[in-house]
């Protein structure tokens, strides 16, 4: 069974082949915890309380655990006039037992022509969860698509280890953003690849499109846009003004920097072109750095005249954040923190990769998933909600 742990602003898996090599690469990696954790800035931080993971002990199949109470801010996090609602409907709906997906991250949306709602994993269990919550040694896949017809999920059935798998030997997919449009689906996919033989050499190897024809989710074609990127686009797409927009983060150590392309039209296999921070060019060696500090996965949405990027804390940090510009591509500034995710240090747990799905939203209510995963694989059979999405609603974030 590989060992599903990840960085918590890059959608890192990690397959141990011995003992050793897990403890040695644990241990790697909580010294590097130690060190970055001693330059960021806690003053802002929230790292008491808890309302999740749901105790195995309080729920079961039948009887779904009620989490649409307010939560109240804990000090030096969200202020007024933002308030904070769990959003029982969709922790719920993700609470799943059997019948396919049960656990994973990533959690992008698609709203699909029909009114159905794609929804894209990364690193996926599958199979059965007990009604303690505990998971026996089950199916794991890189990546996952589940379909939303209402209050119903189903899953996709594609190969034996992903929906989708890179025709590139030993590469494994991610899922990016995507669009859909009358009969089209076309998702970004994230290649990569092992690069040395240690546990946690690897990294990005392509950015790839594949389209897809709806209803029925058939593979039309599946195109490298971009070989060895150093900027994920794809991380959230936007459409506005005749073009859509194609947002990805150019990682520099431990900084993240914005970075915006664009296609005419929605068409993800036309021609892209890239923001320098004052026009557009073909080259995407032009690209500019747009922004600072920005997670490995975010989101960029638009309400009324206003355009909002949301993102999570880039550096082990479990504060949301939100900014908001007058344009798509520059100017996002007005930062404030709308969220802060009670598991974030809690025990072995961490959080990551905060996405908006503005197609939810309602009554002035924007509503926001953010990943829940722990450092300690055993965790996520213990205990199923120690790796999936959890959801809330953000009000006053206008």
């Amino acid at each position: 069974m590989p060992r599903c742990l990840r960085c918590k602003n890059a959608p890192y898996m990690v397959s141990f082949s011995s003992k050793t090599n897990y403890l040695c690469s644990l241990l790697f990696f909580w010294v590097g915890i130690t060190a970055i954790s001693a330059c960021k800035d806690e003053s802002d931080d929230f790292t008491s309380g808890n309302f999740y993971p749901i105790d195995p002990k309080e729920v079961n199949p039948v009887t779904p655990i009620d989490t649409t109470t307010i939560i109240d801010p804990p000090d030096s996090c969200w202020v007024a006039p933002i308030s904070i609602t769990k959003a029982g409907d969709f922790n719920n709906l993700f609470t799943r037992y059997g019948g396919g997906w049960t656990g994973g991250d990533a959690t992008y949306s698609i709203p699909l022509p029909d009114g159905r709602v794609l929804w894209l994993f990364g690193d996926s269990f599958m199979g059965t969860v007990k009604p303690d919550r505990s998971r026996p040694p089950s199916g794991f896949q890189r990546n996952a698509f589940v379909v939303q017809d209402g209050t119903n999920l189903t899953t996709l059935t594609g190969g034996a280890t992903a929906y989708m798998t890179p025709t590139d030997s030993g590469w494994w997919y991610w899922p990016g953003h995507g669009n859909a449009y009358n009969d089209t689906l076309q998702v970004v996919l994230f290649g990569f690849k092992s690069t040395g033989g240690g546990a946690w050499d690897f990294g990005y190897a392509s950015v790839d499109v594949a389209t897809f024809h709806l209803p029925d989710f058939t593979l039309l074609s599946l195109e490298r846009k971009v070989a060895d990127p150093a900027t994920n686009y794809g991380a959230c797409l936007l459409e506005d003004g005749g073009y859509t927009y194609i947002y990805g983060s150019e990682k520099v150590g431990f900084s993240k920097f914005l970075h915006v392309a664009r296609v005419q039209g929605r068409n993800l296999n036309a021609a892209w072109e890239y923001f320098t921070g004052t026009g557009w060019s073909a080259d995407p060696m032009a690209s500019g750095r747009v922004l600072a500090s920005v997670s490995d996965q975010f989101s960029v949405f638009k309400k009324g005249d206003k355009f909002y990027l949301m993102t999570q804390h880039h550096i082990l940090g479990g504060e949301i954040y939100l900014y908001d510009s007058d344009a798509p591509a520059m100017g996002f500034g007005h930062k404030r923190t709308i969220y802060c995710t009670p598991e974030h240090k809690k025990g072995n747990l961490f959080t990551y990769n905060a996405f908006a799905h503005p197609e939810f939203s309602n009554d002035g209510a924007l509503l926001v998933s953010y990943n829940v995963n722990s450092f300690v694989f055993g965790d996520l059979f213990q205990n199923a909600d120690n790796y999936r999405p959890y959801f809330v609603r953000v009000r006053g974030w206008e």
